[in-house]
């Protein structure tokens, strides 16, 4: 859990643009836009795994 903590903490500006932005197309262009938000979690949950240890520090070079 600590690995998705600190992913959030440096990325939640990032996740909040995409929720603004997902949110303006669900709501003015097309609701099919709601199929891409089941695609943002697991892109959430790979990067976390990928970049972050268990005790929540980075890994990446």
């Amino acid at each position: 859990m600590k690995r998705y903590k600190a992913f959030l903490k440096e990325t939640w500006w990032l996740w909040t643009i995409f929720a603004v932005v997902l949110s303006g197309l669900i709501l003015f262009v097309h609701p099919i836009f709601v199929a891409v938000i089941p695609m943002i979690v697991v892109i959430f949950f790979y990067f976390a795994l990928v970049r972050y240890d268990e005790d929540g520090n980075f890994i990446g070079a």
